[in-house]
């Protein structure tokens, strides 16, 4: 099925504040054209055979945190970074190989294997993927402050506004990158966002990637209806 309408409306917003840059307006619309497929999620989990190689074939990343679990994701959030791999919105070598034309034919493709990649379960992880709670309870009190407006109170985040779930994943991945968007080295982030990061302390950002690895991620992503 496809994405709901108001995911389809979200979309078209981002593609219309798309900047001038060629790089960012082709990922906005390929985007956009994604949100418009029915996507076939038997033909995804043929496609991701290929992202198994990192993601692991439950979709639960490493457990080094370089490489995030993308199990149960909003397949809007990662239609969202494959169409920016794809452009160089983001920059990862190999996201950026996997997902050329040459791995990832068409935007079908993209569609497909987000589809999924978010049908896959997510479960908690284990305690040694999680912080070592030392900052734990400052950082749900800051969680709750300043972020959970946006992502939720248990970090489900929110498949109509493209805002990801970051309830389960790696505290490594998730430390990583909260300190990269503190100091500006995180592609595709909005200022105030940016600038959110940037005034908490390093405890502070610790205590919130922990609280996250720790909340459970029985959440399913909501699924897709018709347009």
């Amino acid at each position: 099925m496809r994405m709901a309408a108001g995911v389809f409306g979200c979309v078209f917003a981002a593609v219309c504040a798309a900047g001038p840059e060629p790089g960012a307006l082709a990922a906005r619309q390929e985007l956009l054209a994604a949100a418009r497929l029915t996507p076939n999620a038997e033909h995804g989990a043929q496609l991701f055979e290929t992202c198994a190689a990192c993601h692991g074939s439950d979709g639960r990343g490493t457990s080094d945190g370089s490489v995030p679990a993308i199990a149960a994701q909003h397949d809007s959030v990662l239609l969202k970074q494959l169409v920016d791999f794809r452009h160089d919105q983001r920059w990862d070598e190999r996201m950026q190989h996997f997902t050329d034309q040459h791995h990832l034919a068409t935007t079908q493709e993209l569609a497909d294997v987000a589809a999924y990649a978010s049908s896959l379960p997510r479960s908690p992880m284990p305690l040694d993927n999680v912080g070592d709670g030392s900052s734990l309870r400052e950082g749900a009190s800051v969680y709750f402050r300043v972020c959970d407006a946006c992502h939720g109170p248990l970090g489900e985040g929110d498949a109509l506004h493209l805002r990801p779930r970051l309830a389960g994943q790696r505290y490594a991945y998730l430390l990583r990158q909260l300190t990269e968007t503190a100091a500006g080295g995180r592609p595709g982030m909005d200022a105030a966002h940016v600038k959110r990061l940037r005034d908490l302390t390093p405890a502070q950002i610790r205590g919130v990637a922990d609280y996250l690895s720790r909340t459970s991620p029985d959440l399913a992503s909501r699924p897709h209806t018709k347009l």
